[in-house]
């Protein structure tokens, strides 16, 4: 099984692992990023391995610090539109997605620490760091069945309800 993991945002963390080992983690631009996932997946498809793109869905958050700036708050509105972008490039590629909720990844690891963790020894990022803690935790979760990942949906077709 292939997952992918995106932390979106302006830098967009990314990271893929095959049957839970780390092959990437890196930050990307979220058009690169998309990229990738599409490279990724038909790799994927002519050997016939599924495929799992997570994405952290900051939409899920149940509540933000309200003592956080305006700038700030304007950069949480950008993620939060950033997660409907992503959502919509699975759905219209076809793909198997799972939506996170932030409070459900193990974040902000030290480099040290996600080291120690995944075994990744190549220079990250915070973000690339989250998006592949959040394979990492998930891919153990989906392969005992705690996590059921569902069927990619139909692609719409423009004019249809």
């Amino acid at each position: 099984m292939i997952l992918i993991g995106i932390d979106t945002g302006v830098k967009t963390g990314f990271a893929h692992s095959i049957d839970g080992v780390l092959q990437e983690v890196s930050t990307q631009s979220i058009l690169s990023a998309q990229d990738k996932v599409l490279d990724i997946r038909n790799e994927a498809a002519q050997s016939d391995v599924n495929l799992v793109v997570c994405i952290e869905d900051v939409r899920k958050r149940k509540w933000v610090d309200p003592s956080i700036g305006s700038e700030r708050l304007k950069g949480v509105g950008s993620v939060t539109r950033d997660c409907s972008i992503w959502q919509e490039f699975c759905e219209r590629n076809g793909l198997r997605h799972i939506l996170v909720p932030p409070a459900y990844i193990d974040t902000k690891r030290k480099a040290k620490d996600f080291e120690m963790i995944t075994g990744w020894t190549a220079r990250t990022s915070e973000h690339a760091r989250d998006a592949g803690m959040m394979i990492y935790k998930y891919h153990r979760l989906i392969e005992k069945g705690v996590v059921d990942v569902p069927a990619p949906k139909p692609i719409k077709k423009k004019g249809s309800k």
